[in-house]
């Protein structure tokens, strides 16, 4: 119970540790942003999907090229008071997805490692890595189900086979209780034959003798000449 309870301990400290975020700047449509970024181990085709649901939150997304996207005037409380201008891109990096986010807040001021909003800007990263990672937990435990379902279904298809090969083996051994029945029958019919073909040998061959006897009689009454 003790492991347990330390296991399950474990995996909750697991998944409450922030992921690692960075300043930096990105190319985003040709042009040079400069924000924050973080990565995650998760296919990108699903955390383009789950971060166009996050920045709609903030605003009209508008989807570019290369896994670009922004939100002009977006609403971002926690950041400012006024419209942000929000730049994004989803890139995948030597086996990882990176997720930059760049925030304008006007006059080309941008929130970086130095800005009093970073650890907020840095929030909204974290928030959407720990939504993401559980999300990938559920297609993970999904897909095992999945996997379990599969040899499930071929275990019974192989129970299944197992019976009808039962009811088969039952069937032919039916038949070849009847044929051995059929020639059990057939061989007492045989070996009754072959007695009654030797009384009737005996019998064919006392009527030849008889009838030898009959035919020299018969000549020794012709009158020789």
């Amino acid at each position: 119970m003790k492991k347990l309870l330390l296991a399950a301990m474990l995996l909750t400290g697991l998944q409450s540790v922030n992921a690692q975020v960075f300043s930096g700047t990105q190319e985003v449509e040709k042009a040079n942003k400069e924000g924050l970024y973080t990565s995650v181990a998760i296919d990108d085709k699903y955390v383009k999907q789950a971060w166009q649901v996050e920045l709609a939150k903030y605003g009209k997304v508008e989807s570019g090229k290369s896994g670009a996207y922004k939100v002009t005037g977006a609403n971002m409380p926690t950041i400012s008071g006024d419209p942000i201008m929000l730049v994004s891109r989803i890139s995948s990096e030597k086996g990882r997805t990176k997720i930059f986010l760049s925030l304008g807040l006007g006059d080309e001021a941008y929130i970086g490692a130095t800005h009093p909003k970073y650890a907020s800007a840095e929030k909204i990263l974290n928030d959407f890595v720990e939504v993401i990672n559980l999300q990938e937990g559920v297609r993970v435990e999904d897909k095992n189900l999945e996997d379990i379902k599969d040899k499930q279904a071929k275990v019974i298809k192989t129970g299944d086979k197992l019976v009808r090969a039962i009811e088969d083996n039952k069937r032919e051994k039916e038949k070849l209780l009847k044929k051995i029945e059929e020639n059990k029958v057939e061989l007492e019919k045989l070996l009754t034959d072959v007695e009654q073909n030797k009384k009737d040998q005996i019998t064919a061959g006392d009527n030849t003798n008889v009838q030898i006897k009959k035919v020299e009689e018969a000549k020794a009454k012709v009158p020789k000449q």
